[in-house]
């Protein structure tokens, strides 16, 4: 008997995903079907959990309805592109296994996805024979099917039914059952029901299947949002912010006590540092191209909902992202990569060696390179600059990484544009897939997509670490938590990617020792006079 996997996303297939389940326990019984991992310790890494119940199962049925594809955050930004989403875990897991047989199952008249639409780890999906799970009344028969091609029993396909079955006493439990919310029990007797054969033609079985779909998902959804009430109230309103996030992945934009609004990160203003990092004296050191672009204070169009953030200091952002050549300058020094300076907090985290380069040009971007990896270039380079040895300070660092806040800033402008060079987008101006080149390209090959400030390659070539931690975005890195491994915000997009993931607003997350050939890094300053 196999073990089944039900991979789907609440906010798009939960009652379909539902009516599934319990099908398939009574075909293979409950022990043999994994739905929701529910019993996630606190404080553990749901990824790991996932991956573990994933792991334990011979087929992985992914119900896929009509949103599964395009559903996003509140940021705007497709869930599904976010390597910490559920779904996305569950999937790549299953894929990666040969032992695992991964089966699509299409709900509420959706299709399949087609490759491209789909994050690279994701792309066999298309190419596997689907299912089709039709509305009702083809419901059941559909999954009968299923049931069937899995080597299941018919065990809900009507039966002479005993002669003393009471089938209106069954009904009249169900209604009990239902009006005190034991949907255990309201489940088992429309199984029962269906499988009697003696319902009456005046109670629709599939209605009634739905209506107590319906009403869980409401308990589930005021039951949790309950929990975030509370939270709201407590003075740590970043783990508010987080738990919104994770609650949002089930029922998106659901605040009808407008919480987000409470909790919801502002930026903090971070000290300027007492050193000159002039464009001069960066570019002695690891050579050209090195420019800076001056970022005034002021309100700027923050998210795809262009809310108004005020960053109420001057900044300057490097016009360039750092490339091979001047990354090589870091890794080259007597007392640059190898150096344990750098890595002070991160110790556990300095590798051997750095990153492999995939195309070693001098003037194309740095990428394969993690966040620690920049965080510890951003110190020595600090150093070089003139700086002390108190390196857990960020804010006496001469450069670091920009905030999200500040990246998207000097990316957007002020009005809130779509790409850094206005709001509709030209592939002649950004190096992303429509492009075709399919590798990096050179940071000053595109002059004509510069931002608002003047920076380069702010959309497309490889995504841009930020100093910003994911879930919780109004903190910036520090001694006391520069070295944790929650995930870190990137942006930009890359040459990998299509424009969606190149726009401006648009942030994902990858867990900062995390290498790839589209990610890469550029750095800020907050000195009064920095060009």
């Amino acid at each position: 008997m196999p073990k089944i996997f039900i991979s789907y996303r609440r906010a798009d297939s939960r009652k379909d995903a539902g009516r599934i389940y319990d099908r398939l326990v009574d075909a293979f019984g409950k022990d043999a079907i994994f739905k929701d991992v529910d019993s996630i310790p606190l404080g553990a890494d749901f990824r790991g959990i996932l991956r573990e119940a994933v792991a334990q199962c011979e087929v992985q049925l992914v119900v896929i309805g009509k949103q599964w594809l395009d559903i996003r955050d509140e940021s705007g930004a497709r869930r599904l592109d976010q390597p910490g989403d559920f779904v996305r875990i569950e999937v790549e897991t299953a894929l990666q296994r040969d032992s695992c047989t991964v089966i699509p199952v299409l709900v509420d008249g959706a299709h399949m996805p087609k490759p491209d639409d789909l994050p690279i780890d994701l792309r066999e999906l298309a190419f596997q024979n689907a299912a089709t799970v039709r509305d009702d009344p083809d419901f059941h028969p559909d999954v009968s099917k299923i049931v069937r091609a899995l080597g299941g029993s018919e065990a809900t396909k009507p039966q002479p039914a005993p002669v003393a079955y009471d089938v209106h006493a069954a009904i009249s439990a169900f209604y009990r059952a239902f009006d005190a919310a034991d949907w255990e029990g309201a489940r088992q007797l429309l199984t029962e029901i269906r499988a009697s054969g003696k319902a009456p033609r005046v109670f629709d079985l599939d209605a009634h299947e739905r209506e107590v779909w319906d009403a869980i998902e409401a308990a589930e959804r005021d039951r949790e949002y309950a929990l975030l009430r509370l939270m709201a109230t407590r003075p740590n309103q970043s783990a508010a912010w987080a738990a919104l996030q994770v609650f949002w992945q089930s029922y998106p934009d659901h605040d009808p006590d407008g919480l987000a609004a409470q909790v919801r990160p502002q930026p903090v203003a971070p000290v300027k540092p007492p050193l000159e990092a002039s464009a001069d004296a960066i570019r002695a050191i690891i050579g050209d191209p090195f420019a800076w672009c001056e970022v005034p204070a002021g309100e700027f169009l923050y998210g795809d909902d262009k809310r108004k953030l005020d960053l109420d200091y001057d900044f300057a952002i490097a016009k360039y992202p750092i490339t091979y050549s001047q990354f090589e300058r870091f890794i080259q020094a007597n007392d640059g990569f190898q150096d344990a300076r750098w890595w002070a907090g991160l110790a556990s985290r300095q590798p051997k060696q750095p990153g492999e380069q995939e195309w070693k040009i001098d003037d194309h971007p740095r990428e394969n390179v993690d966040w620690y990896g920049a965080i510890a270039f951003c110190r020595w380079l600090s150093f070089k600059l003139g700086g002390g040895l108190d390196l857990g300070q960020i804010d006496q660092w001469a450069v670091r990484l920009p905030t999200e806040f500040e990246w998207e800033k000097a990316a957007r402008g002020t009005k809130g544009l779509l790409y850094p060079y206005g709001n509709e987008f030209d592939a002649k101006k950004c190096n992303t897939r429509e492009l075709g080149i399919g590798k990096t390209t050179p940071v000053t090959a595109y002059p004509q997509g510069a931002s608002p400030y003047g920076a380069f390659d702010m959309s497309g070539n490889v995504w841009e670490w930020c100093l910003t931690d994911y879930d919780n975005p109004q903190l910036v890195a520090d001694a006391e938590n520069i070295s944790s491994n929650n995930d870190r915000v990137l942006r930009g997009g890359s040459w990998v990617n299509l424009l969606n993931l190149a726009r401006a607003a648009y942030r994902v997350n990858y867990l900062p020792f995390y290498r790839y050939n589209f990610n890469g890094f550029r750095v800020v300053c907050l000195v009064s006079s920095p060009i």
